[in-house]
């Protein structure tokens, strides 16, 4: 009798002992994972100094982007100023002087794409730094000369407007508009241009556009 109850006892220890080992095992799969900690960064991480010299040669073409942009700038503002009048002779003086001012953007564009390629070194004229440098003058310059033609141009034409807004009569109005259709052509030749025939005297933020890079 006693050997019954010896076997019981440790046939029912055995027991409880299976269970506990179960749920231990179900907890320890069940747990979430830990994450790993990602690897630390620095403040001071260096940059790559192809990749900077990339980013800054980028931005530097945008200044050139930025001309571009201040000229057809003063060719919109020119048309908002032209549609304000209501008079309608004086309407289309002033709108004929607009498409002057808009058939000439396209050789500002062109200049503006040479001057970019020539900073990327992806025009065949750039064949010695030197070369390049007095294209990119020459191309300065005509930038120059177009910024500052377009936008006194268009200062004048709003000028016009203003002074009908204020009373002026219109034969007053259509002296200043021919006065400004003699202003055309804006600008030189391309050839001029190229051969350095356009002249200078723009803002000093224009004038530093080639400095940056000799």
């Amino acid at each position: 009798m006693g050997g019954f109850w010896t076997h019981l006892i440790v046939a029912l220890a055995a027991g409880v002992l299976g269970v506990l080992l179960g749920v231990l095992a179900r907890r320890t799969s069940s747990a979430p994972p830990v994450p790993e900690e990602p690897p630390e960064t620095t403040a001071g991480t260096r940059t790559e100094p192809r990749a900077g010299l990339e980013h800054a040669l980028t931005e530097h073409r945008d200044a050139w982007l930025c001309e571009l942009n201040r000229c057809e700038q003063a060719v919109h503002r020119a048309v908002r100023a032209a549609d304000t009048v209501s008079s309608l002779p004086v309407r289309r003086g002033l709108r004929q002087v607009v498409y002057r001012m808009d058939a000439e953007l396209p050789t500002v564009r062109t200049l503006v794409q040479l001057a970019r390629e020539l900073d990327a070194g992806e025009s065949p004229v750039a064949t010695a730094d030197s070369t390049r440098l007095v294209a990119l003058r020459r191309l300065q310059d005509g930038v120059v000369v177009a910024v500052s033609r377009f936008t006194e141009l268009g200062d004048q034409l709003s000028g016009v407007v203003a002074e009908l807004a204020a009373g002026v009569d219109q034969e007053h109005a259509q002296r200043r508009i021919a006065a400004l259709r003699e202003r055309f052509p804006l600008l030189p030749a391309m050839s001029a241009i190229l051969e350095g025939r356009a002249g200078s005297g723009g803002t000093p933020e224009t004038s530093s556009l080639v400095k940056a890079r000799a």
